[in-house]
C-alpha cells in the first residue's frame, strides 16, 4: 500500500529533472486527465497557482459558468453562447443570480428559429427599454418587467419612440 501511495504522489507532482516542484492541484489533475486531442471534451482551466479559475467554459459548446474553489458549478450561473456572461469573481465574492431578462433570453436562445423573439438585456441583466424582433423589424418599448407598453410599437422603417423616457 505504501508503494502505491508513493507512486500516486510522484505521478501527481510536477517534476523538473530530479527536483520535485509541488504536487498537482485537483484542478491540474482534472485538466491533465482529459485525453490530449479529444474533440469536444470539457477541459477545466486553472490559474497560475493551479486553482480553478472562477469562470469555466466549455470550448466546443460556448457555455460558461461559475465554479467555487473546489471546481463545483454554482447553480444559476450557466450562460449560453451569445449572452452576457456573469462576472464570476467580484469584490465580495458573491455571484449575482440571473435576472428575469437573462432567463427569458436564455430560454429563447435554446429554441432559436425564424420568428422567435429574443429579449435584449443590458449589462446589469435588466430589460433594455427598447426591444425589437429580428425577424419582423418591429420595435416596442417595455417596462422594467419586460412587458410591452401599449402604443409604443414601431414598424420597420418608421421613426421609433424614445423608449428610455416611456418605460419609467
Amino acid at each position: 500500500m505504501a508503494i502505491l501511495t508513493i507512486i500516486l504522489l510522484v505521478s501527481t507532482a510536477f517534476a523538473l529533472g530530479d527536483t520535485m516542484i509541488r504536487p498537482k492541484t485537483p484542478c491540474e489533475v482534472a485538466r491533465d486527465a482529459v485525453p490530449h486531442g479529444l474533440v469536444g471534451a470539457y477541459i477545466p482551466t486553472c490559474d497560475a497557482a493551479g486553482q480553478y479559475t472562477p469562470e469555466q467554459c466549455w470550448g466546443s459548446t460556448g457555455y460558461c459558468w461559475c465554479v467555487n474553489s473546489s471546481g463545483q458549478k454554482i447553480p444559476g450561473t450557466e450562460t449560453p453562447p451569445g449572452t452576457a456572461r456573469i462576472i464570476c469573481s467580484t469584490q465580495n465574492g458573491m455571484i449575482r443570480p440571473k435576472t428575469p431578462c437573462e432567463i427569458a433570453r436564455e430560454n429563447a436562445l435554446k429554441n432559436v428559429r425564424p420568428g422567435v423573439y429574443v429579449p435584449t438585456c443590458d449589462n446589469d441583466g435588466q430589460y433594455k427599454p427598447e426591444q425589437c424582433s429580428g425577424s419582423t423589424g418591429y420595435c416596442w418599448c417595455v417596462n422594467s418587467s419586460g412587458q410591452k407598453i401599449p402604443g409604443t410599437e414601431s414598424p420597420p422603417g418608421t421613426v421609433r419612440i424614445n423608449c428610455s423616457t416611456k418605460w419609467k
